[in-house]
């Protein structure tokens, strides 16, 4: 990330409170600030139960659109679920020209990025949702449907595994 003399508007990252990404970005979508919180669905295993939750991309981390000579950047530091912009001394650094904004062009509207179009056989991929979530695999296949095969290595044995696209990410 850079800083110095930024013109126009630009995105920025807000550092949030543990586990108050949510809360962080409707206080500054109250605020009147262009907030973009990226999600992905996680399975979550808890007392015996399985359950998919959409969390942060990034977690801890959200981005705001600011124009520095014009927003009243500042105030975002005392916003309720924000620790604080990621700053390069004086002022907030600025997240690289395209960074963001292909995240954006890669998720829906809620949020949630799909990570499926760039999924291509051979790539490694990590299972992001469903009981094999966190194992990392070779993609073996994929089809026009969003169903792929993904080749596993589980106790020394290579095995099989058909998904949805979306409980994949590139690893």
């Amino acid at each position: 990330m850079i800083s110095g003399d930024v013109v126009g508007k630009r995105w920025f990252a807000v550092r949030t409170q543990p586990n108050r990404e949510h809360r962080a970005k409707f206080q500054l979508d109250q605020q009147r600030f262009r907030t973009f919180l990226p999600l992905i669905e996680k399975t979550v295993r808890h007392a015996r139960k399985v359950r998919q939750v959409r969390s942060a991309l990034f977690p801890g981390y959200l981005f705001v659109e600011l124009d520095l000579s014009k927003d009243q950047w500042r105030r975002i530091n005392s916003t309720y679920g924000v620790s604080g912009l990621v700053m390069a001394g004086e002022r907030p650094a600025v997240v690289p020209a395209g960074v963001v904004e292909l995240i954006v062009e890669m998720s829906e509207s809620s949020g949630l990025v799909d990570f499926s179009p760039d999924l291509q056989p051979g790539m490694s991929v990590q299972m992001v949702s469903g009981p094999l979530a966190g194992l990392i695999g070779r993609l073996n296949r994929c089809d026009a449907r969003g169903r792929v095969e993904v080749l596993l290595e589980v106790m020394g044995q290579q095995i099989r595994v058909t998904s949805s696209a979306r409980a994949l990410m590139p690893a």
